[in-house]
């Protein structure tokens, strides 16, 4: 049991992995992209960056009901910032990509073809992480902008205060509503 979670955790982690950095090259070839720098001088990844993106995704992650959709919800947020990879290669390119619903939506609907569509919470992570990645974002640096309809509009949105909230919640209805759709299912099949 244990181990079939471990590899649906990495399999699951390579793939939303692999979707965000193949979504954050189309910001190569978009009208608006520019030299961004390097990711160490002007992302400010720090310890906290990191582990904080990953908590915010354990919050949301509990209302899974599960801990493996716990651990996931905790690391697809981080994965998002995949797109800082490209950025070490000093080429012209759109960053945060992988932060819009756009992208939300295709990762949602990738990961339920290749892993089932009946995985609704796995579907639901997968879009929810966006929001959460936004959410933990804003509370960090108290306001951040995101091209959250990228590709279709690159324009980019201003977020502040406490607009963190909003989104963590959404995320975690996201999350919570997909995981009570299961269960019901779950006990209807059960009485059948």
């Amino acid at each position: 049991m244990i181990s079939s979670n471990i590899f649906f955790i990495g399999k699951t982690s390579v793939v939303y992995g692999a979707i965000a950095f193949s979504f954050s090259m189309i910001g190569l070839i978009l009208p608006d992209a520019f030299l961004v720098g390097n990711p160490l001088e002007v992302s400010g990844i720090s310890f906290e960056h990191v582990f904080g993106h990953i908590i915010w995704g354990l919050v949301i992650g509990i209302v899974s009901f599960s801990f493996r959709y716990a651990i996931l919800a905790g690391l697809f947020p981080i994965i998002l910032d995949f797109d800082h990879w490209i950025q070490f290669l000093g080429i012209e390119m759109i960053p945060r990509m992988a932060h819009s619903i756009t992208f939300g939506f295709i990762a949602m609907g990738i990961m339920m073809f290749i892993f089932g569509r009946k995985d609704l919470r796995l579907g639901a992570i997968a879009i929810a992480a966006v929001f959460s990645h936004i959410s933990f974002d804003i509370f960090l640096t108290g306001t951040s902008d995101f091209p959250v309809f990228v590709p279709f509009v690159l324009d980019k949105f201003t977020f502040s205060g406490t607009d963190w909230i909003i989104f963590e919640f959404l995320a975690a209805s996201l999350i919570f509503v997909a995981s009570i759709i299961v269960f019901r299912k779950q006990k209807i099949k059960k009485i059948n």
